[in-house]
C-alpha cells in the first residue's frame, strides 16, 4: 500500500471494515488521536473523525447526516425548553415536537427509499435505515425524559455519526453509551477485549462468510434452473451461514472498535441458529433492531395488551415495516409478511409446542430459516420461483443438467460448511469465553488473525452484505 488510499475502505458507497486500509491505517490513526486527545474534548475529535470516514465514501450525503444531527439536536434543545409550562401544557408542546421531528427523520428515510424503488441507479445514504433509527430513538427517549438536559452537541454527534455503528448499526440507544460519551476514563481492558472482538469479527467476516459465499456465487452462475435439489438445499444453508457469519463478523468488528473507544458491549446476536422457534429465532438475530421495533413500534401500538385481534395486528405491522426497512424490492416486502405469519402462528398456535419438543423445534428452524433466507437473497420474483421449484422438483421447472452436481460442490466446500456448522454450537462460544485470556488462544487468534490478513492482501474488497441497508 502506497498513500492513503480511500477506495480500499470505502467500495460503492459502503465502508469495508475488512480491508487492509482500514485495519493497519485509518483505525490505528483514529484511536491513537482519540486516546490523545484530552478526555473533555474527546467527543469532539470522534465526532470529526466520524465525519471524516462518512465524507470519504459518501462526499455529497455528508452534508445530509450532518443536518439531520443538528435538526435533531435542536428540537431535542426545544422540547427540553418547555420545561417550564405548566403539565398539561408541557405534555401538549413536547408531543408536538417529538411528532415534527420523528415525521422529519421518517420522512427523509422514506423519500431515499422511495427515490431508489423509482430509480435504483439512486443510491441510498450510507446507513441512513441506522443512523435514522438513532436519530428516533433519540427523539422518543427525550419525550419519555430518559435524557439528560445537559448533553451537548458533541456527545450527540458523536453518538450518531459514530464511525463503528454509522454504516450498518448495532442500533445504540444514547442511555446505552451514555457513561462513554460522557468522556468517561478508558480500561487496559476494555481496549484487549475489544481487540479481542475485532478479531474475531474479522475472522468469521475473511475465513467463514467470504469462504462460504463461494459456494453461493457458483449457484447464481450456474443458474437456478441447472442445478439439481440437493444443490438448492445446500446452497439456501449456505447463504444462511453466510450471512450469518457477514453480520455477526461486522457486529463483532463494530462492538470491538467501540469497545476500543470505552462504548459498551452491544449483544447484537446471541446462537440464532440454535433457535428452538422462528420467534426464538429473531429474538437472537440483529438483537438491537427487533428490541428497537420492539420498544418504538410493537409496545406504543398496545403490543399483547389489547387483545389477540390487536397483537395479530401490531405482530403483522412491524414485520411489514422489518421488510420494508431492509429493502424496496418486492421480495423483502415478500419476505417480512412471510415471517410475520410464521411469528403470528407461532403466538397464536403451535409455538409453545414446537418449543418444547427437544431436537424437532431445532429441525423447524433449520428447514423453515433456510427458505426465508432466499426470499431475502433473490429480488428477481421470477428467479425465486425457479428457486423454490428446484427446492421442491414437484413443482417441476424442467430437466436437471446435472443431476449429481451436489457431490462436486460437497467435495469442494464441506470443509468450510463443517467450520461454519462448529462455530453455531453454543459450547464453542462458552469455551473461548472461559479460555480467551489463555496464551493458546492468544497465539491462535494471533495466527488467524495474520492468516486472514494474508487472504484479504489476495482478494478484492468484498462489503459487508448488511450494508446494502
Amino acid at each position: 500500500m502506497s498513500g492513503f488510499e480511500i477506495g480500499r475502505i470505502c467500495s460503492g458507497n459502503s465502508l469495508v471494515f475488512s480491508s487492509l486500509e482500514f485495519l493497519f491505517r485509518f483505525l490505528p490513526a483514529a484511536l491513537l488521536l482519540f486516546y490523545v486527545t484530552p478526555v473533555k474534548y474527546r467527543n469532539v475529535t470522534l465526532f470529526f473523525e466520524s465525519l471524516f470516514l462518512y465524507a470519504c465514501c459518501e462526499p455529497k450525503y455528508v452534508a445530509l447526516l450532518l443536518a439531520l444531527t443538528l435538526f435533531n439536536y435542536l428540537t431535542e434543545r426545544r422540547m427540553m425548553a418547555k420545561r417550564e409550562l405548566e403539565a398539561e401544557s408541557l405534555g401538549t408542546a413536547k408531543k408536538r415536537w417529538l411528532i415534527f421531528s420523528v415525521g422529519v427523520n421518517l420522512g427523509v428515510l422514506a423519500f431515499f427509499k422511495a427515490g431508489n424503488l423509482l430509480n435504483d441507479s439512486l443510491l441510498l445514504p450510507l446507513g441512513i435505515s441506522f443512523y435514522t433509527f438513532k436519530l428516533i430513538s433519540w427523539q422518543v427517549d427525550c419525550y419519555r425524559g430518559k435524557l439528560d438536559a445537559s448533553i451537548s452537541f458533541w456527545q450527540m454527534g458523536a453518538y450518531v455519526c459514530l464511525f463503528p455503528q454509522v454504516a450498518s448499526g448495532p442500533i445504540m440507544r444514547y442511555g446505552d453509551g451514555k457513561e462513554a460519551l460522557n468522556a468517561k476514563r478508558i480500561h487496559s481492558e476494555d481496549v484487549e477485549d475489544g481487540l479481542r472482538l475485532l478479531i474475531l469479527g474479522l475472522l468469521a467476516k475473511v475465513l467463514l462468510a467470504d469462504r462460504l459465499g463461494l459456494l453461493w456465487s457458483d449457484i447464481q452462475t450456474i443458474g437456478f434452473e441447472s442445478i439439481s435439489t440437493p444443490l438448492a438445499w445446500l446452497g439456501a444453508f449456505t447463504y444462511s451461514l453466510q450471512l450469518y457469519f457477514d453480520f455477526e463478523g461486522y457486529s463483532l468488528m463494530a462492538v470491538g472498535i467501540g469497545r476500543m473507544i470505552g462504548l459498551p458491549y452491544l449483544d447484537n446476536f446471541r446462537q440464532p441458529y440454535m433457535a428452538v422457534s422462528v420467534s426464538d429465532f429473531w429474538r437472537r438475530w440483529h438483537i438491537t433492531l427487533g428490541s428497537w421495533f420492539r420498544d418504538y413500534v410493537y409496545i406504543p401500538l398496545g403490543g399483547n395488551r389489547k387483545g389477540r385481534l390487536r397483537q395479530v395486528g401490531n405482530l403483522a405491522l412491524v414485520w411489514i415495516l422489518t421488510g420494508l426497512w431492509h429493502g424496496n424490492g418486492p421480495n423483502f416486502l415478500l419476505w417480512g409478511m412471510t415471517l410475520g405469519i410464521l411469528v403470528i402462528m407461532e403466538k397464536q398456535f403451535y409455538g409453545k409446542w414446537i418449543e418444547k419438543r427437544r431436537f424437532i423445534n431445532h429441525i423447524y428452524v433449520w428447514l423453515i430459516l433456510p427458505l426465508t433466507w432466499m426470499i431475502f437473497a433473490i429480488s428477481d420474483l421470477g428467479e425465486l420461483g425457479v428457486y423454490f421449484a428446484r427446492l421442491f422438483p414437484f413443482f417441476g421447472v424442467g430437466k436437471t443438467l446435472n443431476s449429481h452436481d451436489i457431490g462436486k460442490y460437497m467435495a469442494m466446500y464441506w470443509p468450510i460448511l463443517a467450520g461454519g456448522i462448529v462455530f453455531c454450537i453454543p459450547g464453542v462460544a462458552a469455551l473461548y469465553e472461559r479460555w480467551k485470556r489463555k496464551w493458546f488462544v492468544t497465539a491462535a487468534l494471533a495466527f488467524l488473525f495474520w492468516a486472514a490478513v494474508y487472504q484479504l492482501s489476495n482478494a478484492a474488497n468484498n462489503p459487508f452484505l448488511y450494508f446494502r441497508f
